[in-house]
C-alpha cells in the first residue's frame, strides 16, 4: 500500500520540490495539495474530451 502512495506522489513530489525544500514540515502537504489538483484536471478532462473531439463515434 505504501508502494502505491509513493507512486502517486512522484510527480507532484518533483513539482513540490521546486518551490519547497524537502526538509520543511509542509512539503508533502503541498506535495498532496498538487497531486489532488493533478486528480481533479484529469477527471475533468476525462469527463470534457470525449464530447469535444471532431470524429463522430462508430455506431451499430
Amino acid at each position: 500500500m505504501v508502494w502505491i502512495a509513493r507512486l502517486l506522489l512522484f510527480i507532484p513530489s518533483l513539482i513540490a520540490g521546486w518551490f519547497v525544500s524537502q526538509e520543511d514540515p509542509r512539503y508533502w502537504l503541498i506535495a498532496l495539495a498538487i497531486g489532488l489538483t493533478f486528480l481533479a484536471l484529469g477527471i475533468i478532462a476525462a469527463i470534457y474530451i470525449p464530447i469535444l473531439h471532431p470524429w463522430p463515434r462508430r455506431t451499430r
